[in-house]
């Protein structure tokens, strides 16, 4: 029986060394990686490395992010070229945000006021020129020789019309759908899309599809003038002040058909956007004309 109880002694010495050991291993393992810890925050926050940072939120227009990290640099390493140089760029934010600031105030005063007319945008590869922006009660198109081809428009309606001379690298491109809006409750709302015509072909033949018209082909020609048209009901647009506007994606492909032309412009599915603000002109939208601008 002694023997017993001396052997359990033992094993309990033993165990309670093990336990110790482990626990003092264990200590010197979080130690470590106290140390680790502290020594990557150090490198995460050296000046090169928050320098990094705060260009990427600048490429981000996270300008409170970026300032955060060149203030990190000035107050942690005071009197080094770094800290002199993260001031200069503190400064720099600074000046945007406040020109930021005044440009968001100047919109809001000014609401759709502040955007301008353009006769010209550029979406990506294409540069579209408008010309003959107006209304009117028909709508012409498809010409040859000294004839053309039109639609007139309903009773109480109007077209919208425009001329389109469309250049491009690209031998099949997109072309971006042309879109009416009207203010309502401060906001631009949609009217519809324009339609894509050509102006002219080069004979009755080549309108027939019988044979190909290279001058309305991009494959083979630069550029080509289209005609563009949008029924609406008069009373939209006799007072209300009515937005056309560009919205710089590809909306329309060329296709065939069993018709007359043989070629046109499909419209795809491409969701407009409804209502627009004024925000969304900063990089989707391009305005070409506004009618009734002094009703404002």
């Amino acid at each position: 029986m002694k023997n017993v109880i001396l052997w359990a002694l033992l094993c309990l010495i033993v165990i309670s060394c093990k336990d110790t050991k482990m626990i003092e291993e264990l200590a010197e393992t979080k130690r470590q990686l106290s140390e680790c810890s502290t020594e990557l925050e150090t490198l995460k926050n050296t000046p090169e490395n928050r320098k990094v940072r705060a260009l990427k939120h600048l490429a981000n227009d996270s300008f409170e992010f970026a300032k955060s990290e060149f203030t990190g640099i000035a107050e942690n390493y005071p009197g080094t070229k770094e800290a002199k140089d993260a001031k200069v760029e503190i400064a720099k934010i600074d000046k945007i945000v406040e020109k930021k600031k005044a440009e968001d105030a100047r919109k809001k005063a000014l609401g759709f006021k502040v955007l301008k007319e353009t006769s010209t945008v550029k979406n990506d590869d294409l540069k579209i020129s408008f010309s003959s922006t107006k209304t009117g009660k028909r709508w012409t198109f498809d010409s040859y020789g000294d004839r053309y081809h039109y639609r007139d428009a309903e009773r109480g309606d109007k077209f919208i019309l425009t001329r389109a001379s469309i250049s491009s690298k690209n031998k099949n491109p997109y072309l971006p759908p042309v879109q009416a809006y009207q203010i309502k409750d401060g906001n631009l709302n949609y009217l519809g899309t324009l339609s894509y015509q050509f102006t002219r072909w080069k004979d009755y033949g080549s309108y027939l599809g019988n044979y190909a018209d290279y001058g309305n082909d991009f494959a083979h020609s630069e550029t080509i003038k289209f005609s563009l048209g949008l029924s609406i009901k008069e009373i939209d647009i006799d007072d209300e002040p009515v937005f056309i506007v560009v919205e710089k994606k590809g909306c329309f492909l060329r296709s065939s058909r069993l018709g007359r032309p043989e070629v046109y412009y499909k419209p795809l599915s491409c969701p407009n956007k409804n209502p627009l603000n004024v925000d969304d002109f900063d990089d989707n939208y391009v305005l070409v004309k506004i009618f009734n601008k002094s009703n404002l």
